[in-house]
């Protein structure tokens, strides 16, 4: 493997692990926040009635902890698909044309799905609860970005498959 290969794989897996450290920081935050809900209520429905950010601040309790559950759940997800992604570099450096690669890209496609579903419930909560005009009503919803990452995963899935087997198929001839 040529040197600035074997140097981008070394990036890519410092990079990993410090996207991996900060959704375990920003899993903290989220359950620090729900924690903070529930002890600090009566001081947090103030301010949140006096932030002219909050709709009907007096009622969005349990909606902000539904809000703090689905951030979670996209945290959990997220720290599923960068320990594939970690496993695909990983596999990288000897061989990565597996099976075992193939099944990591199809299941971090399937994860994408998952984080997409979740943005639904994640923007329909935010917006029920924010002004419109704040930035925390903008949250979730699909994107085309994200789409086309879930087609990527999904078709690069079928690629490591194929070239498995033609691997395979050539081994068997030789």
């Amino acid at each position: 493997m040529p040197e600035d290969h074997k140097t981008l794989l070394g990036v890519t897996r410092a990079l990993l692990w410090l996207m991996l450290a900060l959704i375990a920081a920003a899993f903290l935050v989220v359950i620090g926040s729900a924690g903070a809900l529930a002890v600090m209520w009566p001081e947090i429905a103030v301010e949140a009635k006096n932030s002219q950010v909050f709709l009907d601040a007096a009622n969005i309790r349990p909606q902000l902890f539904a809000l703090l559950a689905v951030l979670a759940a996209v945290l959990a997800v997220a720290v599923y698909i960068i320990r594939k992604l970690q496993a695909l570099v990983a596999s990288a450096a000897s061989d990565p044309f597996i099976p075992a690669n193939a099944a990591r890209l199809r299941h971090i496609g399937w994860a994408l799905v998952a984080v997409q579903l979740l943005a639904l419930p994640l923007g329909s909560i935010a917006r029920s609860i924010a002004v419109s005009t704040s930035q925390f009503a903008d949250m979730g919803g699909i994107n085309l970005q994200s789409i086309l990452a879930i087609l990527l995963a999904f078709v690069l899935a079928a690629v490591f498959e194929r070239g498995t087997a033609m691997r395979d198929e050539l081994e068997g001839t030789v």
